[in-house]
């Protein structure tokens, strides 16, 4: 029933002219509308035609072609061969989706762009599980040169469909490159799209414009597919002598973007580290308590940054977030020179909490008794162990449980601004301000503020917060005790240690948007590579 609903929500899709990748990703937002057309009825077609590899007949195309144009009110003629070619997309399905082809050149049907782009996937997902004939590559530039030679500017779904083709032809795939740069005329290009023109510039010797590309994804925050690695990983295979500087590169990469590869990729250095033995040696392993990797016993580098790193760090928070136009417009310049001032005479502070949030981390419906209870819990956790705290908050809480207040505001720096103010900037501010040991307690993850810095200290940023953010991890019913998630104080990306070896973190799958948060990886890579020059 589950691959039932995909087939329809394709469908769907392809009617709205998006590509199937696109609209599927985001398939659990929204239910499907299946129209007129009954699922057994669909369900049926998919078992007797679509299941098959082999052409039809004309005869059975049509009533295909007759049951889902004439009974789904959102399959017309006008969409109806795109999504039939949708439905036969599998690499294995290339001879049934060009016997469709031929069906509608024997009818006079004349297929349409969309149509001719889905036939263009079909056949690179072909290319992707083995090696096209040239009679192949001859027919997808016949289609290219097709739909090229109707537009001198083609929309960006065009253009992906026209690079989905290139990429799977050995002598023109350069010409891919141009219509990536088409597609920036009308929208950003796809990560699918930047994907493939990167493993394909990897898998026909030219590096440097993978390289190339896959900066410029990154700096458009888009996270390049795993297939563009194996790619890398594999035309570096080609090259002996130059097989370890390679791989270096590559994980120097991943290391400088904070890129965790996936069990493919991971596999794919296992499997080079047996063919290559004297080139690469990759061991599976995990991190045993406070970072030691279990393989090699080192322990991983400290996340911290230096003394030089933290300035520049608070020099562009102050001047790039903080001093904004609009980042305190709901706060009053009086409130926050206030605020200055109070830091100014309080501080430094071992730690700043984010009293509210602190309080709402279990849930904003509790009752203002049990939110104060959990602030001072949290207040009394660092209190415990001799560190002096600010807490933020808002004027409101003043109204909170008062023994649990008196608690706070007798061992904790309080500053309470108004009700509308912004919070995350008060907290950085006062973190930065006091010092490069100084810690903070928020759940927040701090997106915003950490791409305001731009892609340079966005990193510097990352791994200063890593270091010092504190949030709560759990609590015990009623009012008990607290369980406070600590900083973790190692690197949770790629990175060399002593003796030239490495350690990569490894992830089951890849994600186009993964967590912010720090998590440490359950599987690394123990990775030691020949000696390069």
């Amino acid at each position: 029933m589950y691959k039932l609903r995909l087939l329809c929500q394709l469908q769907h899709s392809c009617i709205r002219g998006l590509p199937p990748h696109r609209f599927l990703a985001s398939a659990h937002k929204r239910r499907p509308q299946l129209g007129a057309v009954q699922s057994d009825q669909l369900e049926q077609l998919k078992s007797e035609y679509f299941a098959r590899s082999e052409a039809l007949s004309n005869a059975e195309w049509q009533h295909v072609r007759s049951v889902l144009s004439g009974r789904n009110k959102y399959i017309s003629a006008h969409n109806v061969d795109a999504v039939i070619l949708g439905m036969c997309a599998s690499g294995e399905q290339l001879p049934l989706a060009k016997s469709y082809l031929r069906y509608l050149e024997t009818s006079e049907i004349e297929p349409n762009a969309a149509t001719l782009g889905r036939l263009l996937r079909v056949y690179h997902s072909a290319h992707q599980l083995r090696m096209l004939s040239d009679k192949e590559q001859s027919e997808i530039m016949q289609i290219c040169d097709r739909l090229q030679g109707s537009h001198e500017i083609l929309d960006a779904s065009s253009c992906e469909n026209l690079i989905y083709g290139l990429v799977a032809t050995t002598e023109h795939w350069q010409r891919a490159v141009h219509f990536l740069q088409m597609m920036k005329v009308t929208s950003t290009p796809t990560v699918s799209a930047y994907s493939a023109v990167a493993a394909k510039a990897f898998t026909c010797s030219q590096p440097e414009l993978a390289w190339r590309l896959l900066e410029e994804m990154l700096e458009q925050r888009k996270l390049p597919k795993c297939e563009v690695y194996v790619a890398q990983l594999e035309s570096s295979a080609r090259d002996v002598a130059g097989f370890a500087l390679q791989v270096d590169r590559l994980l120097h990469f991943l290391g400088k973007h904070n890129i965790l590869i996936t069990d493919k990729v991971a596999q794919q250095l296992l499997n080079l580290a047996q063919q290559m033995p004297q080139q690469l040696q990759v061991t599976s392993t995990h991190l045993e308590r406070l970072g030691k990797c279990a393989a090699c016993q080192q322990h991983l580098e400290h996340v911290a940054i230096s003394e030089a790193e933290f300035a520049s760090l608070r020099d562009a928070f102050l001047d790039k977030v903080l001093i904004r136009n609009d980042i305190f417009q709901k706060s009053t310049p009086a409130e926050v020179e206030r605020f200055k001032r109070y830091v100014e005479q309080t501080a430094p502070y071992d730690c700043v909490i984010d009293g509210l949030n602190v309080a709402y981390s279990t849930g904003n419906k509790k009752p203002p008794t049990q939110l104060a209870q959990l602030l001072a819990t949290v207040v009394r956790y660092f209190k415990e162990r001799r560190k002096r705290v600010l807490v933020l908050g808002r004027q409101h809480m003043r109204s909170w449980s008062k023994p649990a207040m008196q608690y706070i505001q007798s061992n904790a720096c309080v500053f309470l601004t108004s009700n509308i103010s912004q919070d995350d900037p008060f907290l950085l501010y006062a973190t930065l301000h006091s010092g490069q040991d100084t810690d903070f307690f928020s759940r927040d993850l701090m997106r915003s503020h950490a791409f305001l810095l731009g892609n340079e200290l966005k990193s510097t940023f990352r791994r200063w917060q890593q270091e010092h953010q504190y949030s709560l991890a759990t609590q015990t019913q009623p009012m008990g005790k607290i369980v406070v998630k600590e900083p973790i104080r190692y690197l949770l990306s790629t990175h060399k240690l002593d003796k030239g070896v490495w350690h990569v973190p490894c992830i089951e799958s890849y994600t186009a948007n993964p967590s912010d948060r720090f998590e440490v990886p359950q599987r690394w890579l123990c990775v030691k590579l020949a000696a390069t020059n």
